[in-house]
């Protein structure tokens, strides 16, 4: 079978989710029975592979190098982004966040973003842009190629001219989040970026966080939705 978007509803999608998460949380390839020995979807395994091949041909997974578990697709990070964009949080929770927003700590903001998420941050307020975690980023990127590090390394460095341009056509709808090639202020496939515009008493300010496709999708996005909800005007 072959899923469309408006198709990825109850269990399918459930059980999408679930690869996604197994994948991000140890980085290796889940398989139909890693799914069946960690969640109760209520069949069994020969049901959940037949659900992951669906998965696999309509583009949501991949296969590789003939390994009985499956990989997220950029289409499946899509998919799996965009669930936790539209999920309903509970408590607002990360006061350090907005904490540190209210009083316009942006230099210790973009540190704690980094710190907090493992991630490379950015935060352009009317004045200055305040980047950090070059580290962070390259030490969690799983990549072996030095030429795709560098190709990182490059967009994080080039980010300022790029978003001079386009930041706030981008991001004014906050939270949003751009996987691989369909970046639009990276050229790195293996990249994903998840960012905000926000008001604040000296204006708009956008956040910004840089790293490989395998982050945490779940918390990073519950903080910037967090944020939005406590600065919206």
């Amino acid at each position: 079978m072959h899923y469309t978007y408006s198709q990825m509803l109850g269990r399918t999608a459930d059980i999408l989710e679930a690869v996604i998460d197994g994948f991000i949380d140890t980085g290796e390839p889940v398989s139909s029975g890693w799914v069946y020995k960690h969640h109760d979807f209520g069949i069994k395994p020969a049901m959940i592979r037949w659900e992951l091949d669906g998965l696999s041909r309509s583009g949501f997974l991949e296969q590789p190098h003939h390994s009985a578990g499956r990989i997220p697709s950029d289409r499946g990070y899509e998919f799996f982004a965009e669930r936790a964009l539209l999920r309903k949080e509970g408590s607002l929770g990360a006061d350090w966040a907005f904490n540190l927003f209210r009083r316009c700590a942006w230099e210790n903001l973009a540190e704690e973003l980094s710190d907090q998420l493992g991630l490379a941050a950015l935060v352009k307020e009317r004045k200055e842009i305040y980047k950090t975690g070059i580290d962070e980023l390259v030490e969690n990127l799983d990549w072996d190629e030095p030429s795709e590090i560098k190709t990182a390394i490059r967009d994080f460095v080039g980010l300022e001219e790029k978003l001079s341009i386009m930041a706030r056509r981008l991001f004014e709808n906050a939270p949003r989040v751009f996987i691989g090639k369909k970046s639009p202020v990276t050229r790195s496939g293996g990249l994903a970026v998840v960012g905000g515009m926000y008001q604040s008493e000296d204006g708009e300010v956008l956040l910004l966080v840089i790293g490989p496709k395998r982050m945490d999708y779940k918390k990073t996005i519950k903080i910037f939705k967090n944020l939005d909800g406590r600065t919206r005007k």
